[in-house]
């Protein structure tokens, strides 16, 4: 692995070359290594400036345009392409500049959340929007509401539709979102490997969202609250906006777990127990990171800069 970074950061064809590859195996396993070439793109950036971030995403574009072009059309395909990448290497440029994992973290999430916003007041009601492909998937929310019929959950398979497609935005933004602060992540990782080891433990056990990300997200809360006593239902643009908020507030509270572990402030089993609350019990990490804006965990319980024990 080592070897073949080295090799894709030595001359800007190498990375593109290096981005068709990662791309291409990325394409084959797809979802589940969407954002490796992503995380190509940013070591790029890291080890050889914007520049080399730019010829990696020329690379990597290509295989995924090819892929999804008998689909989608090669207009769909080569924008499906940039929605992939584009984020990657505008992040990995951030943080390439500023040298901040956090200033990188707060700039990708206050872009989420904008994203969904202008969704919502750009694109509508995704209701609405998803109507047509709504109906034509109609079969398999029948075959759905039978199933949860026969397990007591009396839900039609118009509501099961309407509640699926209400948090499209939602779940758009946040997958980005998540893609892109992966890509982060293994970039940064990757290139402390290569070049300076312990950074990456160091940046991702300080990783903070910031005051104003986290009175974002308690005036959604509050306005969220306030529509559903006034109207008996949530407004969604502020529940958009939760959505997003928590799975940022999610990785920072894993973070938190990091640090403390680091610092020997708390053993392996509660660095474990936080990873099983990822699946069992999300929020517990949301409402750890959301805290963490005001209490400070970390100068609370931390006396000594964290280790680079990731």
């Amino acid at each position: 692995m080592n070897r073949f970074a080295e090799w894709a950061l030595r001359t800007p064809l190498n990375g593109m070359l290096a981005g068709a590859v990662v791309s291409t195996l990325a394409c084959l396993a797809l979802p589940l290594l969407a954002w490796l070439p992503g995380g190509l793109v940013v070591l790029a950036c890291l080890a050889g400036g914007p520049a080399m971030g730019a010829w990696t995403v020329s690379g990597a574009a290509l295989p995924i345009a090819w892929m999804f072009a008998p689909v989608m059309g090669w207009g769909g395909a080569l924008l499906l392409a940039a929605m992939a990448l584009l984020p990657a290497l505008a992040a990995g440029i951030l943080l390439s500049r500023s040298r901040s994992l956090s200033f990188a973290f707060q700039s990708v999430a206050l872009t989420a959340a904008a994203l969904v916003l202008l969704f919502r007041v750009g694109l509508g009601d995704p209701v609405s929007v998803f109507a047509p492909l709504l109906e034509a998937m109609k079969p398999a929310f029948d075959d759905m509401a039978a199933s949860m019929a026969g397990l007591g959950v009396g839900r039609s398979a118009e509501e099961l539709a309407a509640a699926v497609a209400r948090m499209a935005w939602a779940t758009l933004a946040w997958l980005l979102m998540l893609t892109t602060l992966s890509s982060l992540f293994l970039g940064l990782w990757r290139f402390a490997v290569l070049r300076e080891p312990g950074l990456f433990g160091r940046e991702f056990a300080s990783l903070r969202l910031g005051s104003l990300i986290g009175w974002l997200a308690v005036a959604a809360l509050l306005l969220n609250v306030a529509a559903q006593l006034a109207g008996g239902e949530a407004w969604a643009p502020a529940e958009d906006l939760l959505f997003v908020l928590s799975g940022a507030f999610l990785v920072q509270g894993l973070a938190i777990a990091h640090a403390l572990r680091s610092a020997q402030v708390t053993g392996p089993l509660l660095l474990a127990v936080a990873y099983l609350s990822i699946i069992v019990f999300p929020m517990l990490l949301v409402g750890l990171g959301l805290a963490d804006t005001w209490v400070r965990f970390r100068e609370r319980f931390v006396n000594k800069t964290p280790s680079s024990t990731v």
